[in-house]
C-alpha cells in the first residue's frame, strides 16, 4: 500500500469506517431531526414521515442477511467499496428531492447502501479484533444514541438538506478507506449446538435463547418511537428550534455511555434498563408543561436505560463475533423499528386530528365568551381555526394573535386589548394541552414495547427482589410527572352542554342584546343536532368542519348560518 494512505490498519482508517458505521446505523436518530421541517416544506403527512424512517429501517431488515451473502460472493472489501459509494449517492439524491417520491426513493437506496456497508465495514473494522470491536461497539451505541444533537445541529444552523449531505462524505471517505484495504481472514464460525428435544426442557430452553433477541428488537422499537415522537412534539407542537429539541434529547448519549460501562449479572442489566426505558418515555406521557426540562430529565433515565439494556444484550447476551451475526442483531433492530413505526404513525395522526378538532372547538369557546366587541369576533373565531393544524400549530397560533394585535392597535381600547393578550395566552395553554394529549397514547404505547423488553429478560427467581426493586424505582418517574401534570398543567376550556343554561357575555347596548339572542339561537341549533355550540360555530367559519357536521349530524349547518352569524357577531 502507499505510505501515507487510509486504511484500517491507520487510526485515520478506523476513524474513517467508524463513523460511516455510526452514520448508517444512526440514521434513523440522525433524520428524525429533519421531519418537522419536511411538513412544510415537501407537505408531508405523519404516516409518509414515518415512512421515511421506516422505509430505512425496512430496507436494512431485508437486506442484512442477503448482504451478507453477498460478502461471501465478493469478499468484505468489495461489498464495503460498493455499498458505501450508493450509500454516498443515494444521500445526495435525498439531499436535492423536490417531492416527497424522490425522498423516499432515495431512502430506500440509502437503506440497501447501509445494509451492505455495515456488513462490509464488520469484517474489516473487526480484523485488528480488540480495538475493532471496540470500535463497532461504540459506533452502534454513541452513533444511535448522539445522532439527534447531530441531527438538531445542522438542521438547526442549515436546514434538512445538510443531513443527508454531510452523509455523503462520510460514506466516500469510507469507501476509500476500504478500497486501501485487504479482505480480512473469516472468522471460524461457532459451533452450533445440536437443537433441544421437544420437551417442556428444551422448548423452555429455546425460550430462554430467543427471549434476548425479542427484547433487542422492542428495546430498539422502543427508543426510535420515542425520539419519532418527541421531535415531532417539541418542534412541530411546542414550536422549539430543531437545536432546542435536540438539546432536550442530548441527555440520551450522555447517560448512555456510562452506563454501558457497569458490569454484573447481564441479564439483570438488561431487565433493569428496560424498565428504566419504559418508565422514562411513559413519563413523556404527562409533560407538566412545555418546558425543555421535563422531556430532557426523561431522555436521561432513557439513556441511562439504554446504555444498560443494549451493551448487556450486544455484548453478553447475544453473539456479535461474525458478520452473520451482526446482520442477524441488526436485522432484529430494524424490523422491531418498523414494527413500532407502522402501529405509532396511524395512532398519532389520528390523536393529532382530535386533539387538533378539540383545539378548535376550545378555542372558538374562547372567542364567544371573551369580553370583545361583537363583530370583532367573526374576524378573529377564524384566525384560529386556519392556523392549528399538523403542520406548526403553536407558531401559527401565535402569529395569527400577533397579527390580530397588530391590525386592531388604535381599534380596540387598552382593555380590549389586554383581554386579547389573554386569550392568546389562554389559547396558547388549551394548544398545548391538546397537543399533548395528542402524543399520550403513542407514548404509552412505546413504553409498552420498553415494558415487554423488560418481562422477556426476567431473571432467575432468585433475583427477582432485585426485579421488584428495580420496576418500583423506575415507576415513581412517570407517577410523579402524572402528578406534576395535574398540578402544573394547563387548564382546558370546558365544552358546555348547548341545552343547559349558561352565563352570556354582556357588551351592552343594541349590539350586545342581538349577540346574545343569537348566542341563544346558536344554543338552540346545537341543542337540536346534539353538537356543542362550538362545534357548529367552527362549522359556520370553516369549510371543512362544515362537512364534518355535516357528516356527524346529516344536517348542513349553511342553510342557519346567515341568520345565526348575524346575530352573534353583528354585522359587518
Amino acid at each position: 500500500m502507499r505510505a501515507g494512505s487510509i486504511n484500517p490498519s491507520t487510526l485515520a482508517g478506523r476513524i474513517a469506517l467508524t463513523a460511516a458505521v455510526g452514520i448508517a446505523l444512526a440514521d434513523g436518530s440522525i433524520v428524525t431531526l429533519a421531519l418537522p421541517p419536511l411538513l412544510v416544506e415537501l407537505n408531508m403527512s405523519i404516516n409518509q414521515l414515518a415512512a421515511v424512517i421506516g422505509l430505512y429501517a425496512g430496507g436494512l431488515a431485508l437486506c442484512l442477511v442477503a448482504a451478507e451473502g453477498l460478502r461471501r460472493r465478493l469478499g468484505d472489501r468489495n461489498l464495503a467499496i460498493a455499498a458505501l459509494g450508493l450509500f454516498g449517492i443515494a444521500s445526495l439524491l435525498c439531499a436535492f428531492a423536490q417531492s416527497p417520491g424522490t425522498l423516499l426513493f432515495g431512502r430506500a437506496l440509502q437503506a440497501v447502501g447501509a445494509a451492505g456497508s455495515l456488513v462490509g465495514c464488520f469484517a474489516l473494522l473487526r480484523a485488528d479484533r480488540d480495538p475493532g470491536a471496540r470500535l463497532w461497539e461504540g459506533a452502534a451505541v454513541i452513533g444511535f444514541a448522539a445522532g439527534p444533537a447531530l441531527g438538531g445541529l445542522l438542521t438547526e444552523l442549515l436546514d434538512w438538506r445538510a443531513i443527508f449531505v454531510t452523509q455523503a462524505p462520510i460514506a466516500f471517505v469510507a469507501a476509500l478507506t476500504a478500497w486501501q484495504s485487504n479482505d480480512p481472514a473469516e472468522t471460524p464460525r461457532p459451533t452450533r449446538r445440536a437443537p433441544d428435544e421437544l420437551t417442556l426442557g428444551g422448548i423452555g430452553r429455546a425460550l430462554a435463547r430467543f427471549a434476548p433477541a425479542l427484547a433487542l428488537g422492542l428495546v430498539a422499537a422502543a427508543l426510535t418511537a420515542v425520539l419519532f415522537g418527541l421531535v415531532l412534539l417539541l418542534v412541530a407542537g411546542w414550536a422549539e428550534s430543531p437545536l432546542q429539541a435536540a438539546l432536550a434529547v442530548s441527555p440520551l448519549p450522555l447517560a448512555a455511555f456510562p452506563a454501558s460501562k457497569l458490569g454484573g449479572d447481564a441479564r439483570l442489566r438488561a431487565c433493569a434498563g428496560a424498565s428504566l426505558i419504559a418508565a422514562a418515555i411513559a413519563s413523556l406521557a404527562w409533560l407538566p408543561e412545555p418546558n425543555l426540562i421535563w422531556p430532557a430529565a426523561a431522555a436521561a433515565v432513557a439513556g441511562f436505560g439504554m446504555g444498560l439494556a443494549l451493551s448487556a444484550l450486544s455484548n453478553d447476551l447475544l453473539s456479535e463475533r461474525t458478520a452473520a451475526d451482526a446482520a442477524r442483531l441488526m436485522t432484529i433492530r430494524h424490523v422491531g423499528i418498523v414494527a413500532a413505526l407502522l402501529a405509532l404513525a396511524p395512532l398519532i395522526t389520528a390523536d393529532l386530528d382530535e386533539a387538533i378538532f378539540d383545539t378548535r372547538e376550545q378555542g372558538v369557546a374562547l372567542v364567544l365568551d371573551a369580553a370583545l366587541p361583537p363583530d370583532d369576533k367573526l374576524d378573529l373565531a377564524p384566525q384560529l381555526l386556519a392556523t392549528v393544524d399538523q403542520e406548526r400549530p403553536r407558531a401559527a397560533l401565535r402569529d395569527a394573535f400577533a397579527a390580530a394585535e397588530a391590525d386592531r392597535t388604535g381599534e380596540f381600547s387598552d382593555q380590549e386589548l389586554a383581554v386579547l393578550e389573554e386569550l392568546a395566552a389562554r389559547a396558547d395553554d388549551v394548544l398545548v394541552a391538546a397537543i399533548a394529549d395528542g402524543f399520550r397514547s403513542a407514548f404509552l404505547l412505546t413504553a409498552a414495547f420498553a415494558g415487554l423488553a423488560a418481562l422477556a429478560l426476567l431473571p432467575s427467581r432468585r433475583r427477582i427482589l432485585a426485579v421488584a426493586v428495580i420496576a418500583g424505582g423506575a415507576a415513581v418517574l412517570p407517577l410523579t410527572y402524572r402528578h406534576l401534570e395535574a398540578k402544573r398543567g394547563p387548564e382546558t376550556v370546558t365544552i358546555a352542554d348547548p341545552c343547559a343554561d349558561r352565563d352570556l357575555p354582556d357588551s351592552g347596548g343594541l349590539t350586545g342584546f342581538a349577540q346574545q339572542a343569537g348566542l341563544l339561537a346558536l344554543d338552540t341549533a346545537a341543542c337540536r343536532y346534539g353538537s356543542s355550540r362550538e362545534e357548529l360555530a367552527l362549522a359556520l367559519a370553516d369549510q371543512d368542519s362544515r362537512r364534518h357536521f355535516e357528516d356527524e349530524h346529516g344536517f348542513d349547518p349553511s342553510s342557519i348560518g346567515g341568520i345565526v352569524e348575524g346575530l352573534v357577531f353583528g354585522d359587518d
